[in-house]
Formats: structure tokens, sequence, C-alpha cells
């Protein structure tokens, strides 16, 4: 783990890979390699030449599933991954990781609407790559993805999490992903969601990579009060108000900017979370803090909920650097 610096400088680009910076020599390596090719991938023929760097990012974590899960949901985002994953696949088809980077960017793909994704196969592909590598967590995070796309019963899910909780127990992206499942908006209930953090949050240590868990549940009522409209809209500004959630944002602006507190890949994303949840909260002041332990580097969301998301960022870092300035 590297160390992170605090920073005052605000943001310049919203930077998905965070502080993982093997991740972002990666990246650039693989965008020089695709612009050698005049972004032709389909007529490489250079044996692994494209797939190297995602191959060596994968492989360097070892056990680390939390790292690992990190740089695969990355590498998934990138518009060839497709393209990629099946020429990795061509030139070596005994390969788990080419499986799951297949498996991962058709999911990715169908759950932003996108055409010919062969979700069909998915199964297939992360029951293979779950036999090459059972140790790993990441084929059956892409069953459970894959089941609530579906909005498959809980009969089908229950095991497919069973089997990630007895690999990694707090995996981050499955857990995220069991929270949309339970969700009102999808096979759940606000009932069955609050049953769900609590569970976690009763047996989780407070620095695990699923230390945001909560926070982004609270999140989520208040922009589902938000979004119901009339009187329920009108006073959603008092949700962060209330005892439990004031807690809730009291316990994490107590812990997470500290240095070495939250070591997981994503911890510059829950130190986004906090500090957006601050600034709903009008709690400008106390946002200063977080917005320093991100070291100026911004994520997509939450910021992405009220507009541009790099401009939001930036406008709240310069307002809690102001009252920072004040005091």
């Amino acid at each position: 783990m590297w160390p992170r610096k605090r920073s005052q400088r605000p943001p310049q680009r919203l930077q998905p890979e965070l502080d993982d910076w093997p991740l972002i020599r990666a990246l650039t390596h693989l965008e020089a390699q695709i612009a050698a090719q005049g972004n032709n991938l389909a007529e490489c023929n250079d044996r692994g030449a494209l797939t190297y760097p995602i191959e060596q990012a994968l492989r360097d974590p070892g056990e680390d599933w939390d790292r690992r899960m990190h740089r695969l949901l990355i590498f998934t985002t990138l518009p060839d991954a497709h393209v990629l994953a099946g020429q990795w696949r061509a030139w070596n088809p005994a390969s788990a990781d080419a499986m799951l980077l297949q498996a991962f960017a058709d999911i990715t793909r169908a759950r932003a609407g996108g055409a010919g994704s062969d979700l069909g196969a998915t199964v297939s592909l992360c029951r293979d790559a779950a036999e090459l590598a059972p140790a790993d967590p990441a084929p059956w995070v892409g069953l459970l993805s894959y089941y609530r796309l579906l909005r498959a019963p809980w009969a089908l899910v229950h095991p497919i999490w069973t089997a990630v909780k007895t690999r990694d127990p707090w995996n981050r992206e499955a857990h995220w992903q069991m929270l949309h499942y339970v969700s009102p908006e999808e096979c759940g209930s606000n009932v069955l969601t609050v049953q769900f953090t609590d569970s976690v949050v009763a047996s989780a240590p407070s620095s695990s990579p699923v230390a945001a868990l909560s926070l982004t549940a609270s999140l989520n009522r208040y922009r589902r009060a938000l979004a119901a409209g009339g009187i329920t809209a009108l006073t959603a500004r008092r949700h962060w108000d209330q005892p439990h959630e004031r807690v809730l944002v009291d316990q994490a602006l107590a812990t997470w900017p500290r240095p070495g507190f939250l070591k997981h890949a994503a911890a510059l994303a829950d130190l986004n979370l906090l500090a957006y949840v601050l600034t709903k909260a009008a709690r400008v002041r106390d946002a200063w803090p977080v917005f320093e332990a991100t070291a100026a580097i911004a994520t997509s969301w939450p910021w992405e909920l009220d507009g541009d998301p790099l401009k939001e960022v930036r406008e709240w870092h310069s307002r809690a650097l102001r009252t920072r300035n004040q005091r």
C-alpha cells in the first residue's frame, strides 16, 4: 500500500482508477498501444501486445482480491474492453482472467444499454473461470452481477452470495451489488435494505472495504425522498439531521480522513462520498479535511447526481477551502 498525500489542490480530472499507480501506468501503456494500432484493434496480430498490461495488472496483486477486483472493474469500463477480451481469449482460451474480462465487459455494456452483448455466455464464462481459479471471488461476483441484472429470485442469488462471502467476506463490489438487489427499486424493500446494511455493520471491521455501505444506503434513501416529490421531497433536507444519519456521518468523519485508516483500493471513492454527503448536510466546514484527504482525486459518483461531476466537486472544494480559511 503506497502512502496517500493530503492536498489542497482542486481535482483536475475525474480519476476512476483512483491512486492505483500501477493501474494508471497499465492504462497509459494500453492507450499508447491502442493509438499505435490506429484504433483498429481487430487487425492487431501481435500476440498479447494489447492485453499484456491487463494480464500483468491483474496478476501482480496475487490474492489481494480487493485490489484485483478494483482493477478488473476499471478495465471492463474501457470502450474496447469486449474486443480486448475477445482477442485475449482467442490467444489464451484457458485464461480465467480473460474470461472474467469478457464477462464483466458484457455485463457492463448490458447495464448501460449497449447492444451486442452475449449474456447467454456470461454464466458459462464465470463458472469456467471459477473452476480455473477456485479461490478467486471475482467469478462469483460476476454471477452475482449477472443475476442482479436479471432480477433473479433469491433462491438463485443466495448460493452465489454465499460463495463470494466464503472467498472474500468483505468484497466491496459484491456488497454494492447486493445493496442494489435488496433495494425497493429492484428486488427488495426499505426494510430489507436496512436489515442487510445492519447485518454487515454488525460484523464488518470499521476500516474494511465495505466501510461506506451504510453511508451509501443513507444517500440512496435521501435521493429516494427527493425523487418522491411533494412533501416528502420538501422534508428530505432534514434527512441528514436525523440522529441515526448524523451519527453515521460523524463516525465516518472522525475516522476515514485519518492517514492510513482506510486501506482498501476504493478508499478515495469512499472519501468522495463522504465529502459529497457533508455538502448535502450543509456541513461544508467539516468537508474540508475530507477534501484534503482525497488528494485531489475525484470520482464521478456521487457528484454526477447534481450535474457535471468535475464542475460540482471543484465548486464544493473551493467553498470548503474558503470556509477553512475563514476560521
